[in-house]
């Protein structure tokens, strides 16, 4: 099954979502921001959910599509939660389109923290969005 098409890791890299919300000073700005990203992802079908990974650890639903070719990872993701959803178009912007070591040296902690999102998700929502990561990392091995 072929990808979805999404702007992230092309149009919309780790560079341009850092200075987007470096940007904006208040919570809301970036909240925002995640939202708009988050529209931007293709809503999968049911048979893409069929055949993604789903993300344990998650409160929300969270499906996710790799592909691998020449060493060069390509993702999809979906989720039934719009902040969420939001926070999957920033790590897709990070690791679509990037080779497994890439992948493996990112600290997406450190980019959410420098960008100023990290002390602005819940308990709950950094644990899942450490468990994305987490799976991202397996995937790729």
């Amino acid at each position: 099954m072929s990808l979805p098409n999404h702007p992230f890791g092309t149009e919309l890299d780790q560079s341009t979502v850092a200075t987007v919300l470096t940007q904006h000073t208040s919570w809301e700005d970036k909240y925002r921001q995640l939202i708009l990203w988050g529209k931007q992802l293709p809503t999968f079908t049911d048979e893409q959910k069929q055949v993604a990974s789903p993300v344990s650890g998650c409160e929300s639903d969270v499906w996710l599509l790799h592909q691998s070719v020449d060493d060069m990872h390509y993702f999809a993701a979906d989720s039934n939660a719009r902040i969420v959803k939001g926070l999957l178009a920033v790590v897709l912007a990070c690791v679509h389109g990037q080779t497994r070591d890439s992948i493996r040296v990112l600290n997406l902690n450190h980019f959410f923290q420098q960008t100023g999102l990290s002390h602005h998700l819940s308990e709950s929502r950094a644990n899942g969005l450490h468990a994305i990561v987490q799976h991202i990392h397996q995937i790729t091995q």
